[in-house]
Formats: structure tokens, C-alpha cells, sequence
């Protein structure tokens, strides 16, 4: 430094001849910031960002959030499987309305994989590891929901296909191979660069649940009510920009998002979903079957279509053998329990049984609502 120092001096000291050449300063380059990989998935899945109507959201204690969700019973069972555990170590498990599968996280804070189970009599079955899903890819998995079609997973990871701490994937099983697909990004806005913990569906109520930390204190999460579609919608081609997609993107104002559905409506739905919960009060011969956000059907005759109304009583009709069938699984599992192993591929039977009619009646509600709204 002194060299260049007295170089300095002595050229601005001496006559013209040694100032006839002068080198211009060159700025050195400031070095780049390099995006972290995270940074990078979010701005890639920018454009690609769902349209959803997000119309509630409360902020509740992070150690017991799972019990804070207001899903009915008819779309399952959330609760936490380790419950003494600190929240680091929690581990999330999902069974569905008829006890008889349960999907649920083992591990700890360091490493934790998701695993299956179906009931046999009055005990579960063997544990089963989800082995599909690459440990490494997807780390830490936890925090698992099936969905109403029981082909259709929900869970939360960390690693390289996240583009925060923890993401929400969803997966579903090929029947044919028996085996789960790759899992996927759900992307924007059901992700962030936070930690994204939770997504269930009711499909009775059409309402759905999101569980995140991001912008909130350490010890609290945030639990948005949001409105299901039944096919991806976004803003490829809207022509917003970077800066007008944030909004939607991170879900900064969930008013921003009131213009894609009826809130009004869905919030009725929500409210009488609560009340339901609290009052643990059910009829089962009140109608209630929701179409879309501006229409629930409370009579037969209220169907526009004939082929509507000839659905509906298929639907019925598939609910009470559904009913009928519980109740013969029912007394299967009391011998069963009383020493009567005979009974144990009936029971087998029976459970797939229901499983198939709890698919095809999932695909009857499906039939009838886009019939009445072609």
C-alpha cells in the first residue's frame, strides 16, 4: 500500500512528461449473491401459482396446532401419535373415518419417515414404511393426510424439492404396482420459504386447511381455511408480474383472494362445520350436498337434471350398503376379538369392500356435481 502511496505522490509532483499517460482505474466487480436453492424453486414456481379462495385464518400455539383443525369426522382423524413429545419431535398421524388404516410419521427432529397400517380385529396390523418416497429427497416426512379418494397423500418434508425449511407434497398410489408415485411441489401459495407443516381436505364441507409458520412468532403457526377446486387454476395467463403475483403467491392479504368464490357462502359452510363439531350433533336424513361454493342442494328436487337426481339416489343407495357393511365388520370384529380367528378373511374382505365404496361414492358426489354445473 505505501508503494502505491508514494507512486500517487511522485507522479502528481512532477512535470508534464510523467503525466502524459495516465491508466484508467478499473472498478473491481462486487461479487454476486448466488440465490440459495430455495430461492431459486420459489421464483421458478412463480408464474405457475394457484388461484384459491383463502377465506378464513387464525393464529394459534404452535406445540398443538393439529387440534385447532376443524375437519369432520367423515373425512378422518388428525391427531399427533407420539403426544408427550417436545414440538421438534412431534409426529403427526392421519386415520381415516373408519379406523381401519392409519398413516403416520416415526422418527424424531433428525429423521422421520412416513408409515402405514391397516386394522385387523380389534388391533393393528404390521407397520409398513413407505419406501417410494426417497428419504433423502424428501427428509424429515411428517404430518400426513389421505385424502377422501384413499389414493391421494398429503405430507410435509424438508430437503432439495423444498423451497423452505419444510413443504407440503402430495403423492398417490398406483393400485396396479402398489406403489406411490413421485411425490410433487404443491407450489404457490400452499408453499413458502417458511415452514409449511400441514394441508388437509374436507370434501363433505368443500373446505380445506393449510398450517404454516411463515411471518409468525416462533412458538405460533397459522392455520388458513381455503376453498378446494377440483382443477388447478393459475395465472399464466393473467400477465402479472413478479410484483403483482407476491400478493397471491405468499398469501400476504387473503382478501386479495375473496374474487374467486363465494366467501360468503363458504364461510356459512365453515360455521355450520364448527357448530357441528361442537354440538357433536348429526341427522342423518338432513340433505345438505354442495355443488359449488353458490349452491347447496337440500332436496332431491332441487337437482336441475334428471341424470342428477338418478345419481343422487345411487349415492344413497351406496351409503346405506356402506352402513350396512360397518355394521356386519362390526360384529365380524367382536368374534374375531371373542377368539373366532375364522372370521379373518372376512374381515379382510370387508374392509376392502369398503374401501371400494368409499371410492365409488367419492366419484358419485364427483359425477353430480359436474353434471350440475354443465
Amino acid at each position: 500500500m505505501k508503494k502505491y502511496l508514494f507512486l500517487f505522490l511522485f507522479i502528481s509532483l512532477s512535470v508534464g512528461s510523467f503525466a502524459q499517460r495516465k491508466k484508467p482505474m478499473v472498478k473491481a466487480k462486487e461479487p454476486q449473491e448466488v440465490p440459495s436453492q430455495g430461492l431459486k424453486l420459489f421464483k421458478s414456481m412463480l408464474p405457475a401459482t394457484a388461484k384459491v379462495m383463502f377465506i378464513d385464518s387464525v393464529v394459534v400455539p404452535k406445540s398443538d396446532f393439529l387440534k385447532h383443525v376443524p375437519i369432520s369426522k367423515e373425512s378422518g382423524f388428525i391427531h399427533t401419535a407420539n403426544t408427550h413429545a417436545d414440538f421438534p419431535n412431534q409426529m403427526g398421524a392421519y386415520e381415516n373415518e373408519l379406523g381401519l388404516r392409519r398413516i403416520f410419521a416415526k422418527g424424531d427432529s433428525v429423521q422421520s419417515e412416513l408409515y402405514t397400517q391397516t386394522k385387523l380385529g380389534s388391533s393393528w396390523g404390521q407397520e409398513s414404511q413407505i419406501t417410494d418416497f426417497n428419504n433423502q429427497l424428501y427428509r424429515n416426512q411428517n404430518y400426513p393426510f389421505l385424502a377422501s379418494d384413499g389414493v391421494t397423500l398429503y405430507f410435509s418434508a424438508e430437503g432439495s424439492e423444498s423451497m423452505g425449511g419444510r413443504d407440503i407434497f402430495m403423492s398417490s398410489f398406483d393400485s396396479d404396482k402398489a406403489s406411490w408415485y413421485k411425490p410433487q411441489n404443491l407450489g404457490l401459495p400452499f408453499n413458502s420459504t417458511a415452514n409449511d407443516y400441514l394441508l388437509a381436505i374436507d370434501d363433505l364441507d368443500s373446505l380445506g386447511w393449510l398450517i404454516t409458520d411463515r411471518r409468525q412468532p416462533a412458538d405460533k403457526v397459522c392455520i388458513y381455511t381455503f376453498v378446494p377446486t377440483e382443477t388447478r387454476q393459475n395465472f399464466n395467463s393473467d400477465d402479472l408480474d413478479d410484483k403483482e403475483l407476491m400478493p397471491y403467491a405468499r398469501l400476504l392479504s387473503i382478501k386479495a383472494t375473496w374474487g374467486f368464490g363465494d366467501r360468503k357462502t363458504a364461510m356459512e359452510r365453515l360455521e355450520a362445520l364448527k357448530k357441528r363439531k361442537l354440538t357433536k350433533v348429526s341427522n342423518s336424513n338432513a340433505m345438505a350436498f354442495v355443488i359449488n361454493d353458490a349452491t347447496v342442494i337440500t332436496s332431491p328436487t332441487q337437482f336441475k337434471s334428471n341424470r342428477s337426481r338418478e345419481l343422487y339416489k345411487q349415492l344413497v343407495e351406496l351409503q346405506q350398503m356402506k352402513g350396512s357393511l360397518e355394521s356386519t365388520l362390526i360384529a365380524k370384529r367382536k368374534a374375531y376379538h371373542k377368539g373366532d380367528k375364522s372370521t379373518a378373511n372376512d374381515i379382510l374382505k370387508a374392509e376392502k369392500m369398503l374401501e371400494q365404496y368409499q371410492h365409488d361414492i367419492a366419484d358419485t358426489e364427483k359425477n353430480i356435481r359436474l353434471t350440475e354445473q354443465q
